[in-house]
């Protein structure tokens, strides 16, 4: 009802508006768009690791590891130009990833034995509860989610007397290549860094090139907080200064930003809600450096993370139980070539990334896997989008790995291209667990779990046809031929899930049934695949 309520208001004051001001359907690099997907999915989880029985203990009919469905997103993001220097801009999920229906052997949400798990992606609005598969525990399914809501809501105001700009409200936060501070622009990808935020800029002459000065002051409690929480939090005050500069053909930009202070209640909790973690205080800084000519481009990024602890209640007595945070990095780089010679090659493109492990080595401290990639950063559409982020309980893309990849985008004909990728990824710690992604948040990996280095090589094609100018229709395929490290890791998954069911099934007071060990599970499977059908419908190419 008050979802229904909102839509109701948001549309009286787009109608009221229409004959004062004029309404653009376009923010900034956010498109509107409505996109129907179908996806199936196949050895993509950890259930081809179990028995039949275990199975059947987590929820399933037997060990199979087939996941289909289709979801649409319907996002509409009007703009009202007030005057020169006022302008409102917003993003509305009228619908958010709403579930067709489906067919899986994982489950979706909760089963008879209270054990709720899994969804391809956290941000999902189901009309219908299907069995599917991916991200587990709470974050599987929102039932108050509803079809409406409000993704960004802001307004823009140029200052007088050449001032600066000021945005203030519900926003994105873009930064660099996107691996962590990524607002969502794609449509292809899903969910996105948005807080509600007072931001500051101001552009200043600096010999040969610009200086840019950016102040913010956020507030997470309606917007994401940065480290997968939905508590609330803040951050004092936070800068980014950004230089650009033509160098003979080059185009460059370098700059930094720092967070010196984040504060953030209830950054994980437990799966039934009944205990919460609090990010104490934390820093967080980056850098990056963008270079652009017209046959080529780079682009570098690195982050920084730590100090500070969590405090969590797993003390005595539910105590808090203070855990130190080590600074932690993740980066990223991407060459692009443009070349000229050849009609049919548009772009290669080479690329490489890192997001530090924790080793485990330093009692109640963590160093890595804090700091994952955001799921926002389009690395690729099945290992880094949907298996990883499924065996570490964590909503990010690359977390304790490192990767390379090479891709190209061919024009086939006017109204068709194909863009072929190869990635190949490594563990970056053979230690895989740690306070960020342990038993006590429902993953299925243990600390000090060991496992191989190498993860795997995925190897994809989308092939895109142009149906009508705004209307695209893509057609993927993606195989991921796995190594030692990631059936390790899948079979560390399973075999904590199908404890975990075990246990929840155990009479209260039988000590024994609640303490019993992991059970052995099989080998997983060699070869992961999914195909994927995608209509893209870009709403802005028709009204504009």
């Amino acid at each position: 009802m008050i979802q229904a309520r909102w839509l109701i208001i948001f549309f009286a004051v787009l109608g009221m508006t229409i004959p004062s001001f004029a309404i653009d359907l376009s923010l900034g690099g956010f498109p509107s768009y409505m996109r129907t997907r179908a996806r199936y999915l196949s050895n993509a989880t950890f259930m081809n690791t179990l028995t039949p029985a275990d199975g059947m203990v987590v929820g399933n009919d037997d060990n199979d590891d087939q996941i289909f469905f289709v979801d649409t997103t319907l996002r509409l993001t009007p703009q009202l130009g007030l005057s020169d220097a006022v302008t409102i801009r917003a993003q509305v999920d009228v619908m958010n990833n709403g579930i067709w229906g489906g067919r899986s052997s994982g489950f979706f949400g909760d089963t008879d034995t209270g054990m709720g798990d899994s969804v391809v992606l956290s941000d999902l609005r189901p009309n219908d509860r299907f069995r599917g598969a991916i991200l587990a525990g709470s974050k599987a399914y929102d039932n108050n989610a509803g079809y409406f809501s409000v993704r960004m809501l802001h307004a823009d105001i140029v200052l007088p007397n050449n001032l600066g700009f000021v945005r203030i409200g519900r926003q994105p936060f873009d930064w660099g290549l996107g691996i962590l501070a990524n607002g969502g622009h794609d449509p292809k990808s899903d969910l996105g860094f948005v807080v509600d935020r007072l931001l500051w800029l101001k552009s200043f002459p600096a010999g040969p090139g610009t200086f840019t000065l950016v102040l913010v002051s956020d507030v997470f409690s309606g917007g994401s907080g940065p480290f997968s929480g939905s508590g609330t939090g803040y951050d004092i005050a936070a800068a980014a200064a950004i230089y650009n500069q033509q160098v003979g053909a080059v185009n460059m930009t370098v700059g930094g930003y720092a967070f010196p202070y984040i504060h953030q209640n209830n950054i994980f909790s437990s799966a039934n809600g009944s205990y919460g973690w609090d990010l104490d205080r934390t820093a967080l800084y980056a850098g990056m450096l963008a270079l652009k000519a017209d046959s080529w481009s780079f682009n570098y990024e690195v982050q920084m993370f730590g100090g500070g602890t969590l405090d969590t209640p797993l003390g005595a007595n539910g105590a808090n139980f203070p855990i130190k945070l080590g600074y932690a990095f993740n980066m990223a780089g991407r060459l692009e070539y443009y070349p000229s010679m050849m009609a049919q090659v548009t772009t290669i493109g080479l690329e490489g990334g890192w997001a530090q492990g924790d080793d485990g080595s330093t009692a109640n401290t963590v160093e890595g896997n804090a700091l994952p990639f955001s799921p926002a950063y389009n690395v690729d559409n099945l290992l880094f989008k949907h298996m990883i982020p499924t065996i570490y309980n964590i909503e990010g893309s690359v977390i304790n790995a490192y990767y390379g990849k090479v891709y190209a985008n061919l024009k086939l004909a006017d109204n068709l291209s194909f863009m072929p990728q190869v990635l190949t990824a490594w563990n970056h710690e053979k230690v895989a667990g740690s306070a960020f992604d342990s038993g006590a948040f429902g993953s299925g990996i243990l600390p000090n779990t060991q496992v191989d280095s190498y993860l795997g090589t995925e190897v994809e094609g989308t092939l895109t046809w142009t149906i009508y100018p705004g209307v695209d229709l893509d057609f993927m395929g993606s195989v991921v031929f796995a190594g030692n490290g990631l059936k390790d890791l899948l079979m560390a998954s399973g075999a904590e899930r199908a404890g975990d069911a075990r246990r929840a099934t155990c009479v209260a007071g039988d000590t024994a049934c609640m303490g019993q060990a992991n059970p052995s599970v099989g080998n997983a499977e060699g070869t992961a695949w999914a195909v994927q059908t995608r209509l893209m419908v870009y709403i802005d190419q028709f009204i504009n």
